[in-house]
């Protein structure tokens, strides 16, 4: 005897209505034709179907998938199975971390973080699991850092070196690099090494590697200015360190003055440009002041800038500087006059140094001929001396002797390598004349710019200076 129920299934949370009902057969024996294997296979094909239905998600149709709750900010695909979680997600875009430690103020976006960085303010005997292997007694908050601990004591080593016919390898990383420094590369290799090619630099952390690796980049730096922009079928030039741009800039752009008198005047700094405008500025105001006023004596330094006034009464004298200031009312106002005639019989005072050296010139000027004899004799010697000193100065020779002296009694001084670039130990691109240099130095800042504005040449930064500790450490040792 056969029974046949129909059954009917309601609609749930993530499921949708089928097709066609489901069939229960109770019977002791099953109809004939009709195997196990067949309902089986039947049941999977109509999960199958109910699998492939699409389903609304933040009001667009998708295909089936368990991450229905959907990011809606524009531009993010991100999907959760739990509203919670999309909360949590929601928090990147608006930035609330609403979770504070209440240690050290520092915000979260998920409650779990929170509780991991608060363990950091426990002392270490609050950590439940603990090391069981003697001599250790360690102490960790979670089995995974216990795990990794404990490989750590069975003599796991997952950091193998990577060059052929080494088998040598390592518990941590930075043993790993240590080894490739001092095994594989060499002398004085630093733990982080530029992987580009055709560079042999390392250094001592990776911000470092990081910053240096920026200077391989063929388009890194380019000039704006206008006669440098190059036009949309041609590339721009570029530069590969910012003071090879600037050296461009100084040399091919210089500070430029715009006015009209000026035929187009150049200075070596923005700082000089810019007080020279400023004297552009007052000079066209000076000249409308005195176009819409009477002519009258024009004063040195001119009219505009005499912000400094005298607050004595009926006085109304202004000055540009508070020096001048200063001096007026010492002279005019408390009558000092400080500046007194050097002879005993005279000691006449003045109140400026002008006028003490115009009365000595007037006043105090010999006529007898042995005093005049005796005073060409005396300028005359120092005319000789000042010559013989202009000479040296010209020439050079006077820089040349105050340079050796530099070197014999300075340690921290050194000469220019100029033209023994190679033989010192300094990689030098270009054509080196046979002429030496005088120039001595003691900063190694002060060489790279002598070399970039004396002799063309262009080292980096890194390079110079270990040159320099080295020389400076062995004129210190002989």
């Amino acid at each position: 005897m056969t029974e046949t129920l129909v059954q009917s299934t309601v609609l749930g949370k993530r499921k949708c209505r089928p097709t066609t009902d489901f069939v229960l057969r109770l019977a002791c024996s099953p109809e004939p034709g009709h195997t196990d294997s067949e309902y089986e296979l039947a049941s999977t094909n109509k999960k199958s179907d109910i699998i492939s239905k699409p389903i609304l998600v933040n009001g667009e149709l998708v295909s089936y998938t368990k991450k229905r709750y959907r990011c809606t900010f524009t531009g993010c695909d991100k999907g959760y199975t739990k509203p919670s979680r999309l909360e949590e997600h929601e928090r990147s875009h608006t930035g609330q971390r609403p979770f504070v430690c209440d240690t050290c103020n520092k915000s979260y976006l998920r409650e779990t973080h929170l509780q991991a960085h608060a363990r950091s303010h426990l002392p270490e005997s609050s950590r439940p699991l603990v090391c069981e292997l003697p001599n250790c007694g360690k102490r960790f908050w979670t089995s995974q850092h216990l795990r990794t601990h404990t490989t750590w004591h069975n003599g796991a080593k997952k950091f193998a070196c990577s060059e052929s016919g080494c088998g040598e390898a390592f518990m941590k990383h930075h043993h790993l690099r240590t080894h490739m420094c001092t095994v594989h590369a060499p002398p004085g290799t630093k733990p982080f090494q530029c992987t580009h090619q055709g560079c042999t630099k390392s250094f001592d952390t990776k911000q470092h590697l990081h910053t240096h690796s920026k200077v391989h980049g063929d388009k890194r730096y380019t000039c704006v200015h206008q006669n440098c922009l190059a036009p949309p079928s041609q590339s721009p030039t570029y530069y590969p360190t910012w003071s090879s741009l600037q050296h461009h800039i100084r040399t091919t752009h210089p500070p430029t003055c715009a006015h009209p008198t000026c035929n187009g005047k150049t200075f070596s700094t923005q700082k000089g440009l810019r007080a020279h405008e400023k004297l552009h500025i007052e000079w066209d105001a000076e000249a409308q002041l005195e176009a819409n006023e009477p002519p009258r004596k024009r004063r040195r330094g001119g009219e505009l800038g005499r912000d400094w006034k005298c607050d004595v009464e009926h006085c109304g004298k202004d000055f540009k500087s508070k020096k001048a200031l200063t001096t007026h009312h010492n002279v005019t106002h408390l009558c000092r006059r400080d500046h007194v005639c050097p002879h005993d019989n005279c000691k006449r005072t003045f109140g400026y140094k002008h006028l003490l050296q115009r009365h000595l010139a007037k006043v105090h000027a010999t006529s007898d001929e042995e005093s005049l004899s005796e005073r060409e004799e005396s300028s005359s010697s120092s005319e000789e001396e000042m010559v013989e000193f202009d000479v040296d100065v010209l020439t050079g020779n006077f820089y040349k002797q105050q340079a050796k002296k530099k070197l014999d009694t300075s340690p921290n001084m050194l000469p220019c390598p100029y033209p023994r670039m190679e033989e010192v130990g300094l990689q030098c691109n270009g054509t080196l004349s046979t002429d030496n240099c005088d120039y001595v130095f003691s900063r190694a800042y002060d060489l790279r710019r002598h070399l970039a504005s004396a002799h063309e040449i262009s080292i980096e930064k890194e390079e110079v200076d270990a040159w320099v500790k080295k020389t400076k450490r062995g004129k210190l040792g002989a």
